[in-house]
């Protein structure tokens, strides 16, 4: 049988119909009318199964059998016209292969499978990719998932311990436990992950890396280098930042970093998350030079940075004063939120303390995008560190005097 003929029987075998049974359901109206009852059923399960492995939106399959003909329509939620499945997307026809294949292997149980794949997602687009990578991932609970890519987008920055790279050299294969390779094709794949260019990778391994959490770090640490270097208070003109997209996918950048023998940090905040990258960090790359073995990269969190006195934890917003924040936060949402609003137990970061005010009163969640944008607007009226808010320049004084204190600190990196 074809591809097309083995599905059809898995959606049968999976919707519990017997195609024989049907058949002979046809010959009589009563017949006709229990094969109608039991498409409807086996359709309702179908969308049901789906739905446990696609997370974009909501679809509803339909069985069509009318004689010798058998067809999938799928309908989007909120459309009232389907389309037959055949007249889809490639992408979306290969997720929807993928996951009633996996159900008929496992018999609908996802669990204690080992699922090899080769190349998934290629049809998908960037969205899709990411909704299969978060797929895997549950699976993966329950499951032993190995696949191979040359999609950056399959590349999970929070787990790089996962990374295994397949090298040939001289018509020999061998496998890397890492994610440095001597071979352009397979970092071409890495880099672009970090999104990194052949000239940005030169530039990084010329340079002392600090990274960051993410874009907010990178805007306001630029703001306040510019403004604290004027006067002699900033960081090294060697120190260039580098802002991966939260802090637990830090480790695959810090570990790029190791792995390529340059000189780097990472500013990780001083909460549960930042605590626990870092904690990794430590674990995967930072043992050989607990033994000596002279690793020139250093972990580092804002709080202690900065010398944040009374704050169990800290981002990049609690280097300005609560009042600053505060004032961002109405001028977004239009709305008053005082100081005396915010909980005083918990977490002392005020980011988490303002969205928790949100919450309870407002109903509505923190929007770190937004609050960005009303940061610069207030940004692009300081032109000098007398216009910065009490306590900020002392702050991001200690901070900076801390950063480059560890990238004075003795060893040479490495270079490959």
């Amino acid at each position: 049988m074809n591809d097309e003929e083995q599905t059809i029987l898995i959606v049968l075998e999976l919707a519990g119909i017997d195609i024989n049974d049907l058949v002979r359901k046809g010959d009589t109206p009563e017949g006709r009318a229990q094969r109608q009852n039991d498409i409807v059923q086996a359709s309702v399960f179908l969308s049901n199964q789906f739905s446990k492995l696609w997370r974009q939106k909501e679809v509803h399959f339909d069985i069509k059998i009318d004689a010798s003909t058998f067809n999938v329509t799928v309908r989007d939620e909120g459309m009232t016209l389907p389309v037959p499945l055949r007249r889809r997307s490639t992408g979306f026809r290969w997720h929807v292969s993928f996951a009633w294949r996996f159900t008929y292997a496992s018999k609908g149980d996802y669990k204690n499978c080992i699922l090899l794949l080769e190349e998934p997602g290629v049809h998908l687009h960037p969205d899709g990719q990411k909704d299969l990578l978060a797929v895997f991932e549950r699976l993966s609970e329950t499951n032993t998932v190995l696949y191979t890519t040359h999609l950056a987008s399959l590349i999970d920055p929070g787990f790089p311990e996962r990374i295994r790279i397949s090298e040939v050299i001289d018509h020999h294969a061998r496998v890397i436990d890492g994610i440095v390779s001597i071979q352009h094709g397979p970092m071409a794949v890495i880099e672009a992950r970090l999104g990194l260019s052949g000239e940005h990778s030169s530039l990084l391994g010329n340079r002392q890396t600090l990274v960051v959490e993410g874009g907010t770090d990178l805007v306001v640490l630029n703001k306040l280098n510019a403004l604290l270097g004027a006067e002699g208070k900033g960081m090294s003109p060697r120190i260039y930042l580098w802002p991966a997209e939260t802090a637990s996918k830090t480790p695959m950048y810090a570990g790029f970093i190791v792995g390529m023998g340059w000189d780097g940090s990472v500013l990780l905040d001083s909460d549960d998350a930042g605590i626990k990258a870092g904690n990794k960090i430590r674990k995967l790359y930072l043992k050989d030079a607990a033994e000596g073995q002279g690793t020139t990269f250093r972990v580092l969190h804002i709080a202690e940075a900065a010398g944040l006195r009374g704050k169990n934890e800290a981002a990049i917003e609690d280097l300005f004063p609560d009042d600053f924040y505060l004032d961002c936060v109405n001028s977004a949402y239009r709305i008053n939120i005082k100081a005396e609003h915010l909980p005083i137990d918990g977490s002392s970061m005020i980011a988490k303390r303002v969205e928790a005010a949100l919450m309870s009163d407002h109903q509505r969640k923190l929007d770190k995008k937004l609050m960005l944008g009303e940061m610069l607007k207030r940004f692009d009226t300081w032109h000098s560190i007398e216009d910065l808010s009490p306590g900020t320049v002392e702050n991001a004084e200690r901070l900076f005097t801390s950063i480059n204190k560890v990238f004075a600190s003795p060893g040479q990196p490495r270079r490959r």
